[in-house]
């Protein structure tokens, strides 16, 4: 499936980019063409709306345009009623090849083009005015229609040289825009590939994880099977297993669903203000039964003081359990787990400490994903499902906290967890 994505990505991050080569090139393309062509029109239509009849000094009538634009090859065609071309008042020599093109354009008042041969034009048009009366000493009829043309044989040819250093960079464009496209996607595709990786991990570890108390009761319900006309109390033993396992998954069920909903952004976190030193002060109280248990001495500083956070009640006392917990879990007989909840600055402070097994450095970075327990053996009942730090630290995200653990293998571990103060 992401290889399939990542083709199609590449293949539509490649259009995009190559769309875009396109437009920009016809844009720039445009844009010279425009501008080239709109300077020769401006200039043909100044020159006809600017003639003017002057006399030389040898008495000479002639027309002329009082214009400070650079010269340039102009030439004049003019039409008398009778659509007969009048000799043109600037040169002896007319284009009478062209006459039979610009007689049909008369009424084309817009600048156009005309190719002849290997060159090309450009004319105007625009009815005659009555202001020329030298012009109209040409015609025995009254002059109807002037044209200006010049030629744009240069201007066509640096356009298309143009147009082709365009379409040669869209072709280089269009071959980088697939490399650009597949970058990108490559790219985009990182985060999607991490999460269904995650996700197939997870759907691996669950697998595994239900396996073996799932094995676990269909054994025991198989046993009991054997034995109908038994008591329950001559079969407490397997029902006891039983119970155990549907309990060790029912936990496992609830934490996945509790991270799935957390994921989903389902499970909302109920804020009110929560005094976090009572919190901790009670669950400190709670554990002293099972530390008396596995002869573990509890040392706890709490500050004598209000600290109050903008939390929910449940969560944080679960959260404190689980952290406890896997202090009690790992640490051995005579051993000691320093409690800690103090203000430091804006925040609550709150310390777990214990001298048990740690953690290796290896295992450090990863005790936060979901199922992992830092043993390759999975099956270890004493190390539960590895959901616990998961949930605590969706629990302080969800309170806007931060939580760091610091271990030294053999040495014990110290969890950190910071909170902002009301």
């Amino acid at each position: 499936m992401i290889k399939r994505t990542l083709v199609q990505m590449t293949v539509w991050n490649s259009t995009v980019v190559f769309c875009l080569f396109v437009m920009l090139g016809g844009a720039l393309y445009g844009l010279a063409r425009y501008q080239i062509y709109s300077d020769i029109d401006r200039l043909l239509v100044f020159h006809i709306d600017n003639m003017r009849q002057i006399t030389l000094s040898t008495g000479e009538q002639i027309v002329n345009v009082d214009s400070q634009e650079p010269e340039r090859f102009i030439l004049d065609y003019w039409w008398d009623s009778n659509d007969v071309l009048v000799k043109s008042v600037y040169y002896e020599r007319t284009f009478w090849e062209l006459s039979s093109i610009l007689r049909e354009k008369q009424s084309h008042m817009g600048p156009e083009s005309i190719r002849m041969g290997e060159k090309t034009y450009r004319f105007v048009s625009r009815p005659y005015q009555g202001n020329l009366p030298e012009a109209e000493k040409r015609s025995s009829l009254p002059l109807k229609t002037v044209q200006l043309m010049t030629e744009i044989t240069a201007e066509v040819y640096y356009l298309n040289r143009l147009l082709w250093s365009i379409g040669i960079g869209i072709g280089v464009g269009a071959f980088l825009s697939v490399i650009a496209g597949y970058a990108l996607a490559r790219r985009a595709l990182v985060p999607i590939q991490k999460a269904w990786d995650k996700q197939q991990q997870f759907i691996a570890d669950a697998s595994h994880e239900l396996r073996s108390p799932l094995s676990v009761v269909q054994g025991q319900m198989q046993l009991l099977l054997r034995h109908p006309d038994h008591t329950i109390e001559e079969e407490s033993v397997p029902i006891s297993a039983v119970l155990k396992e549907t309990q060790r998954m029912s936990n496992m069920v609830g934490g996945l669903l509790l991270l799935a909903r957390g994921d989903s952004h389902e499970e909302v976190i109920s804020c009110k203000p929560v005094r976090v030193d009572g919190i901790v002060k009670e669950m400190a109280k709670n554990m002293e039964p099972i530390m008396d248990y596995k002869q573990l001495r509890l040392q706890a500083h709490i500050e004598d003081t209000e600290l109050l956070i903008a939390g929910d009640e449940e969560r944080l006392m679960q959260l404190f359990m689980i952290i406890i917990d896997n202090a009690i879990k790992f640490t051995q007989e005579r051993g000691q787990i320093d409690l800690a909840c103090v203000r430091q600055g804006k925040s609550v402070l709150v310390t777990v400490k214990d001298d048990g097994a740690g953690i290796s450095e290896r295992d450090l970075p990863l005790v936060f994903n979901r199922f992992y327990k830092g043993d390759t053996a999975r099956d270890r009942k004493d190390h539960g499902a590895g959901l616990g730090l998961s949930i605590a630290r969706w629990i302080v995200d969800q309170h806007h906290g931060s939580i760091h653990i610091s271990s030294v293998a053999e040495r014990g571990t110290t969890v950190t967890i910071r909170f902002p103060l009301l």
